[in-house]
């Protein structure tokens, strides 16, 4: 296994993290790797919100529900964003132009929207990775997506933005034990030439090792694997209130009459 593989295979995500600041030479080296990341058409759909402000980092732990995000070194909001090609087209004139060719000034769509999303993730696992490579590590925040009023005053993000992840770096702390999280056989994760639906056994193959790690705190539960991963990863708190505020979100790249 060479060093690429091995650093990818022993990553975790990291939730507490060494009393020091992170190098301003690894920052930079941090955000180099995420601007080399895959791109849609080069035109880099994304923008990063380096969060420095200790009260600002203080809010996001209480509205994203992780206390650890304050003591977090380094913190960054990505976005996907069409406002700055929009903002381009309007400092270009372009909807004078439609206007003067007969046509309609297209504004983002729920497609675009998609793609920027794309170019932000891509460029976030970017920055982690090449963290991981200098020893720090970094835990990903996708409850940024809710609170999405709050989120957008605090931020001062406009309309054609989307909070898609927030990420935390620090450096691993002294001694800290690596243990993986078990992962699913990648056999039920690749399918070949098309989609394969899975039977009940196989769900009971897939969950096998959860399913044993979890069955005492099932026990004194009373219930099941499929019912408590239902509850936690639908009906939780922060999944209601993401649900409901990434419906906002949504709203604001559909058109009239359209649906996302």
């Amino acid at each position: 296994m060479n060093e690429t593989l091995r650093l990818l295979d022993e990553r975790m995500s990291l939730r507490r993290y060494a009393p020091r600041p992170i190098a301003e030479d690894d920052v930079d080296a941090i955000l180099r790797s995420a601007l080399r990341a895959p791109t849609a058409m080069n035109m880099m759909l994304y923008t990063i919100v380096q969060v420095d402000a200790r009260e600002k980092k203080e809010r996001l732990a209480e509205t994203c529900g992780h206390r650890f995000i304050a003591d977090a070194p380094l913190v960054w909001l990505f976005l996907a964003d069409m406002q700055r090609w929009v903002d381009y087209y309007e400092a270009f004139d372009i909807p004078a132009l439609c206007e003067r060719e007969g046509e309609d000034f297209r504004t983002p769509k729920a497609s675009n929207l998609m793609m920027s999303c794309c170019d932000a993730l891509i460029a976030a696992h970017a920055s982690v990775v090449a963290a991981e490579s200098l020893g720090i590590g970094s835990c990903y925040i996708g409850d940024i997506m809710g609170h999405c009023e709050e989120h957008r005053a605090l931020f001062d993000l406009p309309r054609w933005t989307f909070p898609i992840t927030l990420v935390c770096y620090g450096h691993y702390p002294d001694g800290l034990s690596r243990r993986r999280t078990p992962r699913f056989d990648g056999h039920f994760i690749r399918h070949h030439d098309a989609y394969r639906r899975f039977s009940k056994c196989d769900f009971e193959e897939m969950l096998a090792d959860t399913q044993s790690r979890l069955a005492a705190h099932l026990e004194r539960k009373g219930i099941g694997l499929a019912e408590a991963t239902y509850r936690g990863f639908t009906l939780g708190e922060p999944e209601l209130e993401e649900a409901r505020s990434v419906d906002i979100l949504l709203s604001d790249w559909v058109a009239d009459g359209e649906t996302p």
